[in-house]
């Protein structure tokens, strides 16, 4: 079955199993790096918000033969129960720019991947990459959410991209605690039967507590300088990906395993991970004498 004929059967099924009360549509939204996926919404008439569910994933386990036509739908509805809003929620305080000032956020994405949705959303570059910004909802009804800023909201708050930058560099650190863990602890928690773990350099994992746009913790003031001065070096920054960042330290690199390393880079890329969590093909330094970060 093609992907287009499946939506189109999901979205008949489920709309014959959540009755006249719910409106059900599927369309196309635009992702990070460009990456488009087909969403269903499943809106009841007693709310003014839904919930989405990608099907994109669920048609890769229907092709892969592993999980049946039927199974799939009485997951997108369990989704749908579990995540479903019952009643209209009062969105006026997103008007107000005060009400969720404190709720102001930001991450790290490609500048090339992105050009289209950079010319509508407020952004700071950096080296190859940009700042962009979001509002996190994690509160009920939303639960773990967020909402990315775009131009026509700087326009209705009449706020500068100066204030939503100091904002979000306030709150990030705070909402989105930074973690950071030694590789081979990361790699026995993915392998807990393994019985010995042990990498040839010492890498650390930085990330925040959700795992989620973690990369976005090389901004957080003074925590890169507080780390080398840790680890008594300077630092390679390896973007693993747009949720987490991979420090090594410079004395422990000859030049020439810095450029196997960008290698790795382009190959775990190319290969290893999904078109819409790729940060970067390049390798960063953090200099701890002039505490600042440099693109190589």
């Amino acid at each position: 079955m093609e992907f287009e004929s499946f939506k189109d059967v999901v979205k008949k099924e489920v709309e014959n199993r959540v009755g006249e009360n719910c409106t059900v549509n599927v369309k196309d939204t635009a992702k990070n790096n460009g990456v488009i996926l087909s969403g269903l919404t499943v809106k009841s008439e007693d709310s003014n918000i839904a919930p989405i569910i990608y099907l994109d994933d669920y048609y890769q386990l229907y092709e892969s033969g592993y999980v049946g036509l039927e199974a799939i739908i009485s997951i997108i509805l369990k989704v749908y129960e579990e995540s479903n809003v019952d009643h209209i929620v009062d969105m006026s305080q997103l008007l107000n720019y005060e009400s969720i000032r404190k709720k102001i956020v930001y991450k790290l994405i490609n500048s090339e991947k992105n050009t289209e949705l950079l010319q509508h959303v407020p952004h700071i570059t950096f080296h190859d990459l940009s700042i962009v910004f979001q509002i996190s909802v994690s509160e009920e009804p939303f639960g773990d959410a967020t909402i990315l800023i775009h131009n026509k909201h700087l326009a209705i708050w009449n706020v500068s991209l100066d204030t939503l930058y100091e904002d979000a560099r306030n709150n990030t650190p705070i909402l989105n605690r930074y973690e950071i863990e030694d590789i081979e602890d990361v790699i026995r928690e993915l392998m807990p039967t393994a019985e010995t773990v042990h990498t040839p350099v010492p890498l650390l994992v930085l990330s925040n507590k959700d795992k989620f746009h973690g990369a976005a913790c090389i901004l957080y003031p003074d925590l890169l300088r507080q780390v080398s001065d840790a680890i008594d070096s300077s630092m390679y920054i390896i973007p693993s990906s747009v949720h987490e960042t991979l420090l090594l330290p410079a004395k422990k690199v000859e030049e020439a395993e810095y450029k196997y390393i960008k290698n790795i880079i382009s190959e775990v890329n190319n290969t290893r991970i999904n078109e819409e969590e790729i940060l970067s093909y390049s390798v960063y330094f953090y200099d701890r004498n002039t505490d600042e970060i440099i693109i190589l």
